[in-house]
């Protein structure tokens, strides 16, 4: 799951707290992790109804279906629903978190000065937001510019020194061996030496 829908599953309980909402919102999320991305996209469309007037529950929900489209690779779709959350919300965390969105949507199709530019965006509007370095760093390395990218996967691992997409993306801008290969292949009988285990 990708960091921006892990964060906004917290934060989509807290927008949703009635009743009428939790319900949709809750089971969608299960669907989410089932990967059950049908069931998703009709419990949040649901959701977005139940919403109501409510501009906050409306936002949320059509964040999280916006991420749906994503994964389904309806990008107009996504956007329009992106569109639309931004519209409804007033809080900066949230808003940074749909111009994330639409900086991976224009990432997914190939599109890296206008990623760049979101995530630009959404660095202004929560700095820390965790992953927007390091996808604004590995859209830099798509253009080529090594240096920027270097810099982004930097400023991440400063805030974030354990994110392995950070580290990922730094080794292969410096052409090291990613050290995150190696830890994330230790366990028994797969050929990874004691002495390598050990870091040596």
């Amino acid at each position: 799951m990708r960091p921006r829908m892990m964060i906004l599953l917290g934060l989509a309980a807290a927008v949703l707290a009635g009743p009428v909402h939790a319900g949709s919102t809750a089971d969608a999320e299960m669907a989410v992790e089932r990967e059950d991305y049908a069931r998703a996209f009709a419990l949040y469309t649901k959701a977005i109804e139940e919403a109501g007037s409510d501009p906050a529950a409306r936002a949320s929900a059509l964040f999280d279906r916006a991420e749906i489209y994503s994964r389904l690779g309806k990008t107009a779709d996504a956007m329009a629903d992106y569109a639309e959350a931004l519209q409804l919300s007033h809080d900066p965390a949230f808003q940074a978190l749909v111009v994330y969105g639409r900086g991976d949507l224009y990432a997914q199709v190939r599109k890296y000065p206008e990623a760049i530019a979101e995530y630009s965006q959404a660095l202004a509007l929560k700095p820390n937001l965790v992953g927007v370095l390091t996808s604004r760093g590995d859209a830099e390395r798509r253009l080529n510019n090594d240096t920027a990218a270097l810099a982004d996967f930097e400023a991440e691992l400063k805030i974030n020194p354990k994110y392995p997409r950070a580290i990922r993306g730094r080794s292969q801008v410096l052409g090291l061996p990613d050290p995150t290969q190696v830890k994330e292949n230790l366990w028994p009988g797969n050929g990874v030496s004691g002495a390598q285990a050990k870091g040596y």
